[in-house]
């Protein structure tokens, strides 16, 4: 009877021993997967430290794009007196064409509405000024188209500059 007694406490203490070497094991795994979630989220605050400048950046350079490419600031910039009315022509989409593509890697860092909104302005600006200077065609003096160009509204570029406004309040 003692012999059973024995094996049956041996038994239980081994049962014990497997047990608790089951519970250790599960919480050595959840301690490392806590572990690795932990350094995941610190790369992820750490990338943040690092992307966040970048995409305020990104917006800034947008919103100064669209600045700079309205019509009354585009023509104060590119037009001269005494101005050949092609070279105007050319240098107002010029500008803001290469105005854009000195922008175009900063798409990386903005929401797609922002993006599609940025380049609809452009489209829409360069399809304004091309229709501009063909209904004045027959115009030749350039003041007066320079005088056209600047009273035009354009509601892509100010639809432009409210979703770059919004994205960026969302990104806050």
């Amino acid at each position: 009877m003692n012999s059973l007694i024995v094996y049956a406490l041996m038994g239980a203490g081994l049962l014990l021993m497997v047990a608790a070497m089951i519970l250790l094991s599960r919480l050595i795994r959840m301690k490392d997967a806590e572990l690795r979630n932990g350094k995941k989220m610190e790369l992820k605050v750490q990338a943040l430290k690092i992307i966040m400048p970048l995409k305020v950046q990104a917006y800034e350079r947008f919103l100064l794009y669209l600045e700079r490419v309205q019509l009354p600031q585009l023509v104060k910039r590119v037009y001269t007196p005494g101005m050949e009315k092609g070279t105007f022509h050319l240098q107002m989409i010029q500008n803001v064409r290469e105005e854009f593509e000195h922008n175009l890697a900063q798409q990386l860092y903005v929401a797609n509405t922002t993006w599609n909104a940025v380049v609809n302005a452009k489209e829409e600006l360069v399809n304004q000024i091309n229709e501009t200077f063909e209904q004045l065609k027959d115009e030749e003096d350039v003041s007066i188209i320079a005088q056209s160009l600047v009273a035009i509204p354009n509601p892509a570029v100010d639809k432009a500059v409210t979703v770059l406004k919004r994205d960026f309040e969302r990104l806050l």
